[in-house]
């Protein structure tokens, strides 16, 4: 996992700039072709979730690391002949096709192969291990990025076909289906589910917010005349404080109801927000992104775990799926507000992050309710299933 998102983390910060600053794209299309790209991996994130209870775990993780290898090669190529805008928004929603198709599996076979008690812990180390390579691939994209645009696409594709190998080798099923498992229930069974359903709401609308820290904060940070490099540095922050304690966090949030934890992570993604309206320089936007990691640090491992516990062995890949489809939607949607705010608010800017910030603060009163509605027993990291 620290291989996969080191070689994501190479361009994924810098496909915006590269688009809005070089290749002269508006920001509303830069935020529409992270939308609409987005938007379909957040389908295929579904299906990948459904497709891995119904046909193993192992083979749909080979199928969409396949299709990320060549899709990455696409676009290192689009970028050397400076293809039109219609190519990047094809082969960049490729690429979220097929991270939607095997995004799930990791989370799914933890949660098949952990005790549930240690599943919080447990997702914890895997965002650590995610977030080895998103603390160092920004910086070398950044550094990249003033030689060759192309090249960070190429290495990409290298590093994922590194992924596939391991993957190949190291990782089994870890849990074989049926004939008869391919007849089950539909999605009513999901959707009949009140407390999982406000929760994936909620999750969709956090997704929104959170969601700035990429293409928005990105664009609006190459506007206050900061380079890649810094820009790199800025995203790598994000990625060491996971790495250096996101374990110390999670230990301390395994003693509270997860509902409170994400509450209080999206209260400071609030707060980092509605700071970056008042940050010109890298140092306060650094400390913004400071701020927005630690409700990272509260929010994410909870969100996985509720999802895990609220679901079955037989429905986990489903309910992690479709969990999944309401984040991505969310990211989907939110670089295309992001963008759309500033582009409105161009000679006011400060005014677009106050929205976002105001729109966090409406999540946050979202988990008061939440917490109403999730049993006790699952509202806790330390579940024990019968």
């Amino acid at each position: 996992m620290a291989l996969n998102q080191f070689g994501m983390s190479i361009v994924m910060p810098f496909i915006s700039i590269y688009l809005f600053v070089y290749q002269g794209v508006p920001a509303t299309l830069v935020g529409f072709a992270m939308f609409f790209s987005s938007f379909v991996g957040a389908i295929f994130q579904l299906i990948g979730g459904e497709a891995c209870d119904r046909l193993g775990r192992r083979w749909v993780f080979v199928g969409g690391l396949l299709l990320l290898i060549v899709s990455f090669l696409l676009l290192g190529w689009s970028v050397s002949v400076r293809a039109p805008y219609p190519d990047y928004l094809v082969f960049l929603s490729l690429t979220r096709v097929a991270v939607g198709l095997f995004r799930p599996i990791p989370n799914v076979i933890a949660a098949d192969i952990v005790p549930p008690e240690k599943r919080m812990e447990a997702f914890g180390v895997l965002r650590i291990a995610t977030n080895v390579g998103f603390a160092v691939g920004p910086v070398v994209g950044g550094l990249m990025a003033l030689l060759s645009y192309a090249s960070m696409f190429y290495l990409t594709a290298a590093t994922s076909t590194g992924y596939l190998l391991l993957v190949l080798i190291f990782i089994g099923d870890t849990r074989a289906c049926t004939r008869d498992e391919g007849r089950r229930p539909g999605l009513g069974t999901i959707l009949a589910d009140r407390p999982f359903m406000v929760f994936s709401v909620l999750t969709f609308a956090v997704a929104i917010v959170y969601s700035q820290m990429y293409s928005p904060l990105s664009m609006y940070a190459g506007l206050k005349g900061l380079t890649e490099p810094e820009v790199g540095m800025l995203f790598a922050i994000n990625g060491l404080m996971v790495v250096l304690i996101q374990y110390f966090v999670t230990l301390v949030t395994d003693r509270y109801r997860m509902t409170l934890s994400m509450g209080f992570g999206t209260l400071l993604y609030a707060l980092g927000f509605g700071l970056v309206a008042f940050s010109d320089s890298f140092v306060a936007l650094a400390l913004c992104i400071f701020i927005i990691t630690m409700g990272e640090l509260c929010y994410q491992p909870p969100l996985i775990t509720l999802t895990a516990n609220l679901s079955t062995g037989d429905r986990r890949g489903r309910y992690l799926g479709f969990s999944g489809l309401m984040y991505t939607l969310g990211f989907a949607v939110g670089p295309l507000i992001g963008g759309y705010l500033l582009d409105r608010f161009q000679a006011v800017p400060w005014a677009a992050w106050l929205i976002i910030a105001a729109g966090g603060l409406a999540c946050v009163a979202g988990f008061v309710y939440l917490r109403g509605l999730v049993p006790p027993e699952k509202n806790t990291a330390m579940l024990v299933e019968a």
